[in-house]
């Protein structure tokens, strides 16, 4: 389980370093923790540091991607936050799927 959350963390690292995102590493990453959605979907919460003494930010990990809107993290909202970021993930890919289907 510890090896799968550094694996994790090391992932939001490399996404959130893409120019398209941060364009640069966090400066700190921190497991908040886990859940499963009502379709099966693993999916681990971390919270951001983009700068030293910044703000904290959600960003999730899970079974259809990673992704942070860069929305700041709030102890309170942050796992209705998250399951809000994977619908997101999870409509993107429908519809990834949806186009190359009308491809064929």
């Amino acid at each position: 389980m510890e090896q799968e959350i550094i694996n994790q963390k090391q992932e939001l690292e490399a996404w959130l370093s893409d120019p398209h995102e941060l364009g640069a590493k966090p400066f700190e990453i921190k497991y908040v923790t886990q859940f499963e959605d009502k379709d099966g979907i693993h999916c681990t919460i971390f919270k951001f540091q983009k700068h030293f003494l910044g703000k904290w930010y959600l960003g999730i990990v899970s079974d259809s991607g990673t992704f942070s809107e860069m929305k700041e993290f709030d102890l309170v909202t942050h796992l209705e936050d998250a399951k809000e970021l994977l619908e997101i993930l999870k409509d993107y890919w429908k519809e990834r799927a949806k186009e190359f289907s009308e491809q064929e």
